[in-house]
């Protein structure tokens, strides 16, 4: 193993989630003994029992109803919103520092004075703080996930799993099941941050994106239950119409959810012109969410509101701003101008979007996936396909393989780099024919390059092309000797291929530039034919006393 390398209509099929299985495998399950694997979190296969749904379900109707109670005016957040009022500028400083203390256990009470009578402002300001809150839980959700899915891994190694992989998974289960259920407390205010997790955090474990859409399924189920007709728009209290305009189906699919977009636009355009900063970030975070509508709702404004008090250049900058994806928290004071993007030629976007990058790092990683698939000039699109891949997100390497072309007869070294990491990603994903084509027409304009070399030695090996793996270890250690994994990954080549001497020749010049691995070594399968051999044996005694 390579060591180190460098009769329903389409509306009410999408909106009932037991169309899909409700659960994270979509509809599919996968039995364990007696538990049920649904995408990572277990459920019972016995029946539940009727005494418990009860309770279950009054203790929902008591929470469903909570707010307007006595817990609402009582409550250190509500005292927070009642103080963010206040005249007295002392007063509102100690609320905000209340509030930016408020962690994961204060989403209940944050919900509930949301759902109670706030100020417009206060509103705004404890949205935030909850949007923020809850962005940190699904952070957290995804490296749950994550673990739970490395662990379930090992569990599956043949012969038989040991009790230690067998624990590990359900710790890694359990962690799990602990974040959702934290996160199910918000409800509906999930919606939002859900939405803009997704469009920001790429990821590639399938896992992950499983356990999001159940996230989904369960918000869209909580619709339905609360309304199995949906109200008029203007019915709708605002809190919930702001949360339920991050979960519209695609526009005409369903006039109700068009009335309800079309309303939520309005009122966002409306927060714009209160100006109030935190008005105006989460009415610019809601016209995200709204999509095309809050585009077209923008546009028009834009262009057509002699009487608005908000002056034109700012109207097209956030329009703009808006229909690049970009967060509404990046560059509050749009001190990095985009209003006259359309005007500027590709070279100059492509500066702009790297002074975008450096300024707020993976913050504009939605900008960067829109304009990598949109962007009507090539090198615009495979620069921002190569900024996702020096960022690490997943999307920059698939976007760069579908790409795949490259116009300058020379490769600038940033754009070297982000090919390079785009191949590893490729690579760890398995998809290792992907891999190759990127690495190949890199070293088509790259001579010379141990790294590239080195790349591609490693994918070939895995696609047990041995003979050109060799060969391209072979040309990346003339070109860097030095390197120790270089080495040891000809090692690996040599000994899949039969040739022990050889392997073990590669795997002393590994050791003699640095190389001293003993349990990986040891555990590696690519070294299966080297066990057993007294060379070999002494080499592993050297790294274990070095």
């Amino acid at each position: 193993m390579a060591h180190r390398s460098r009769g329903r209509t389409d509306s009410q099929r999408r909106w009932n989630p037991r169309s899909s299985g409700g659960n994270l495998s979509t509809g599919r399950r996968q039995r364990r003994g007696t538990e049920t694997i649904s995408g990572g979190c277990r459920t019972s296969v016995r029946r539940a029992d009727p005494a418990q749904m009860k309770i279950s379900t009054l203790l929902m109707l008591v929470l469903w109803i909570a707010p307007g109670v006595g817990w609402a005016i009582d409550s250190p957040v509500a005292r927070i919103a009642s103080d963010l009022d206040s005249l007295d500028a002392l007063v509102v400083a100690r609320a905000l520092s209340s509030l930016e203390a408020l962690d994961d256990s204060s989403v209940m009470a944050l919900r509930v004075t949301l759902e109670g009578e706030v100020s417009p402002r206060s509103r705004a300001i404890l949205l935030g703080k909850l949007d923020a809150i809850l962005t940190g839980m699904l952070a957290e959700l995804d490296a749950a996930v994550t673990d739970f899915a490395t662990a379930r891994k090992r569990t599956r190694r043949p012969p038989k799993p040991s009790d230690e992989a067998k624990s590990g998974r359900e710790t890694a289960r359990n962690r799990v099941e602990k974040v959702e259920q934290k996160l199910a407390v918000s409800g509906l205010f999930l919606a939002p941050p859900l939405a803009r997790h997704d469009e920001q955090v790429g990821t590639a474990i399938s896992l992950v994106v499983r356990v999001r859409e159940r996230l989904r399924e369960r918000l869209r189920q909580q619709v339905e239950n609360r309304w199995p007709q949906l109200p008029p728009a203007r019915d709708i209290p605002e809190p919930v119409l702001r949360c339920l305009c991050a979960l519209l189906p695609p526009r005409g699919e369903d006039p109700g959810w068009d009335q309800i977009a079309q309303r939520g636009a309005q009122l966002a355009i409306k927060e714009l012109e209160s100006f109030d900063r935190s008005r105006i970030s989460l009415a610019r975070s809601w016209l995200l969410d709204l999509g095309q509508t809050g585009r077209r709702q923008l546009l028009e404004w834009s262009q057509s509101s002699p009487s608005s008090p908000v002056p034109p250049g700012i109207r097209q900058e956030w329009t703009i701003r808006n229909r690049l994806r970009i967060p509404a928290l990046v560059d509050l004071d749009s001190s990095i101008s985009v209003a006259n993007w359309d005007q500027l030629d590709a070279s100059t976007r492509r500066d702009q979007l790297l002074q975008l990058r450096a300024v707020h790092g993976e913050l504009v990683t939605p900008t960067l996936a829109i304009l990598a698939r949109d962007d009507p000039d090539p090198s615009v699109r495979r620069r921002c396909a190569e900024l996702l891949s020096l960022l690490g997100d997943p999307r920059g390497a698939r976007l760069l393989l579908a790409q795949r072309q490259f116009s300058a007869s020379q490769v600038e070294a940033a754009s070297r780099d982000a090919i390079l990491r785009a191949s590893v990603r490729l690579r760890n994903d398995g998809n290792l024919e992907g891999a190759l084509a990127l690495l190949d027409e890199l070293a088509r304009r790259i001579t010379a390059d141990a790294q590239i070399h080195h790349a591609l030695g490693v994918v070939t090996m895995r696609m047990r092309d041995l003979d050109r793996a060799i060969d391209e270890l072979e040309q990346a250690v003339s070109l860097d000797p030095t390197d120790d994994s270089i080495h040891y990954n000809l090692a690996c080549a040599w000994a899949l291929s039969g040739d022990s001497e050889k392997a073990l020749e590669s795997l002393r010049q590994a050791m003699k530039h640095g190389y001293s691995d003993a349990d990986h070594t040891l555990s590696d399968a690519d070294l299966e034919s080297l066990r057993g051999l007294r060379a070999f044996e002494q080499l592993i005694e050297q790294m274990q006393g070095s």
